[in-house]
């Protein structure tokens, strides 16, 4: 289903073109494993899936992450993440799981402003993400990812990837495993 891709360093990796280079091949693994996903869902599971998509960047997503990238508080790896892919919506993958665009992220922060991540170096960040369980996903200034404790940004947080590419790499191991093996899998540090 999902083919590995290449693990770059950090300091390759999230830079410049290898970065997005790195970015597209992830979201065409994504894409393949739920489209296979598709192919038998209804009959799996049913009842008819919904729009399980990676929604690649346009121009207007493209003008969208380069008013994330001036944020304080965004993180350069994912505003170059949202020049490649705009977002990502799997309701029937486990849970449910979401990466917001550019343009939420930056609506989310101008109305409730940037959340607070009490036990986190960097105390505040970006909502980037959800599960269909209401669980969030905040990412601060420097890269990491913390997951709400609960459905609810006023709770506590944890951090579960230290950069943008080790969480997208845990979202594709989430993705991998409820597709082979109907298993899901809880976007955490362990």
């Amino acid at each position: 289903m999902i083919m590995s891709s290449p693990t770059y360093t950090l300091a390759v990796a999230e830079n410049g073109e290898q970065w997005c280079d790195w970015v597209r091949h992830w979201a065409t693994d994504i894409d393949a494993a739920v489209s296979s996903m598709m192919a038998t869902f209804e009959a799996d599971y049913g009842y008819p899936a919904g729009v399980n998509e990676v929604r690649w960047a346009t121009a207007g997503d493209r003008v969208d992450a380069e008013r994330y990238r001036s944020d304080p508080l965004a993180s350069g790896p994912m505003a170059d993440f949202y020049t490649v892919v705009a977002e990502v919506s799997l309701p029937d993958v486990g849970n449910g799981i979401f990466i917001h665009s550019a343009a939420s992220a930056l609506a989310l922060r101008d109305e409730i402003g940037y959340v607070f991540l009490p036990r986190a170096d960097d105390p505040h960040g970006l909502l980037i993400g959800s599960t269909g369980g209401g669980i969030q996903f905040v990412m601060d200034w420097a890269g990491c990812v913390h997951r709400s404790i609960s459905a609810s940004l006023d709770g506590d947080f944890e951090q579960v990837a230290c950069t943008t590419e080790q969480f997208l790499t845990q979202l594709r191991y989430a993705v991998s495993e409820f597709v082979t093996d109907n298993r899901i899998v809880v976007l955490d540090n362990s």
